[in-house]
């Protein structure tokens, strides 16, 4: 064939077919070929699509990651600002309120500001008894059941000091204030040091980011509080019933957190070691 091509062929012209390219397969890592680089950037692109988030517990310990634990303490953090500053922010319906109740006393009767007074000086008196009591079970019990059951209480605080209005009865308002004090001190207690101990390097970040929740909390409830009780489709009372529809997810999640750092218990118990004076002062 190629000897008929080169006689019918005029002089100095060369007929024989192209030599035909070499067909290799194509090399992600080659970086001279563009298909290459295309087919290299979809397997990127496929994996890092395949990648899951992160799970909501550690595989390696078993404990909730600190990036889904601790924005869920400063949810409920707020959470429990806004319902302490209800009573503030709508000091005048809660007067009115205290003054024409069946069973209030007659001193609240006749000045409302002192039932005022002593619906906070009931919220403070059990969160500092509480407090006490907290501070030093939280060295002895593991954290999650101590918080758990004191936000379940503070709860059916917050839905009983709803149903107060209902009821109306002062008492009833009084002891459920006084309960969300009793079961919230058990949450502050636990928060901060919690955060401490298991933030890392992180921990001073995300334990200021917790501490946000209180004035945003308490600022909230003065603004939330005095809007829901002038209003003339709600009233003070749903503005406790949508704070325990709201945290019903918040205590949700909470069910499903683990810790297993310390048995789940925080730091500091066994860290007292009793030193003999007489082996020190021998210098043994």
């Amino acid at each position: 064939m190629n000897a008929l091509n080169a006689a019918l062929s005029p002089p100095g012209v060369n007929c024989s077919p192209p030599p035909s390219p070499s067909l290799s397969p194509l090399d992600g890592s080659d970086d001279d070929s563009d298909n290459g680089k295309v087919k290299s950037n979809q397997r990127i692109i496929h994996c890092s699509i395949c990648i899951p988030p992160p799970s909501f517990n550690d595989p390696a310990t078993g404990n909730t990651r600190p990036a889904y634990l601790f924005p869920l303490f400063l949810l409920i953090n707020i959470a429990t600002m806004t319902d302490r500053s209800i009573i503030a922010g709508a000091s005048q319906e809660f007067s009115a309120f205290v003054s024409s109740a069946y069973d209030s006393p007659q001193i609240v009767q006749d000045n409302p500001d002192a039932g005022i007074g002593i619906l906070q000086a009931a919220f403070i008196f059990g969160y500092s008894i509480a407090l006490l009591l907290s501070g030093h079970f939280v060295h002895i019990i593991r954290w999650k059941p101590l918080v758990f059951s004191g936000l379940c209480v503070w709860w059916l605080g917050v839905l009983g000091s709803g149903n107060a209005l209902q009821y109306n009865s002062f008492y009833v308002l009084l002891f459920s204030r006084m309960a969300t004090g009793c079961s919230e001190a058990a949450f502050q207690v636990v928060a901060p040091p919690l955060i401490q101990d298991r933030g890392g390097n992180q921990a001073g970040l995300w334990l200021s980011i917790y501490l946000t929740g209180l004035p945003v909390g308490l600022s909230l409830g003065y603004i939330y509080g005095s809007r829901m009780a002038v209003s003339d489709k709600w009233g003070w009372d749903w503005a406790y019933y949508f704070i325990c529809i709201a945290s019903v997810p918040l205590l949700v999640v909470l069910m499903f957190v683990k810790d297993e750092t310390n048995g789940g218990i925080l730091s500091g118990a066994g860290e007292y070691v009793d030193i003999d004076t007489n082996d020190v002062d021998s210098g043994g």
